[in-house]
């Protein structure tokens, strides 16, 4: 049975045309409704009028508006909704501004459709799940130390105050804090958070942890919460 047979409706923000089309073509094969806007400005509308979507995918480069600001935008109205960013700049600043800005994973082009499309499944079973249509058999609420993460309500509260968190962050979070002081590998949050094989080479979990460290640490830049565990992972101590 095809994985996509209950037509999950994505918004696909793309100017370039034979790459619009090729994508939303595959998607569609794949058993997706896909809405495609073609310009920044047209694809915030699209996602209050056409909506609800529950995964998009978000060009960096677009005319009116850029993929940030559209990123932005989105995250705004649904802190839910995963949002994969398609981009030829690879740059650690391009990278960091997009997880600033919302972004939950990225996928460099060129980029091989599987891996496309094994992201996209991973955030609209994502999306169904906090819909209803699976039963959370987890707790939704987590602490360690002064550190208190609603997975549910999407915040975290710190020493600082409490902050809303996207649903990749809270899951990234959750599988920390479930298992506190031990090192949880990179292979392993890759596949339980993201989706994706262990043998998936990204950079994503890297940019991830910056933009957390910044909402945890009193130092982001000098880690005592979020530890990098070198050649093994990553670590939640107590704060």
């Amino acid at each position: 049975m095809n994985q996509a047979t209950i037509k999950e409706k994505l918004l696909l923000v793309e100017d370039e045309p034979h790459l619009a089309f090729t994508l939303k073509l595959n998607l569609e094969a794949e058993g997706f409704d896909v809405v495609h806007a073609a310009d920044g400005a047209q694809a915030v509308q699209d996602f209050s009028t056409k909506g609800p979507f529950q995964a998009v995918l978000l060009d960096v480069m677009l005319p009116e508006m850029d993929g940030f600001q559209v990123a932005r935008s989105i995250r705004h109205h649904d802190p839910r909704i995963g949002i994969l960013m398609l981009t030829a700049r690879t740059g650690e600043d391009d990278r960091l501004q997009g997880f600033e800005a919302g972004v939950d994973d990225y996928i460099s082009k060129p980029f091989h459709l599987k891996e496309l499309l094994a992201r996209v499944r991973r955030m609209t079973e994502r999306a169904s799940l906090y819909r209803g249509e699976a039963n959370l058999s987890e707790s939704s609420k987590f602490s360690l130390g002064s550190l208190e993460l609603d997975c549910e309500q999407l915040t975290l509260k710190t020493k600082g105050g409490q902050q809303p968190v996207t649903q990749l962050e809270a899951d990234f979070l959750r599988e920390l804090m479930i298992n506190p002081g031990k090192v949880v590998s990179r292979e392993y949050l890759l596949e339980k958070v993201w989706g994706l094989r262990s043998t998936t080479e990204t950079r994503t979990i890297d940019n991830f942890v910056v933009r957390l460290r910044k909402m945890i640490e009193e130092d982001p830049k000098d880690p005592k919460i979020l530890i990098s565990v070198r050649g093994r992972g990553y670590k939640l101590d107590s704060p």
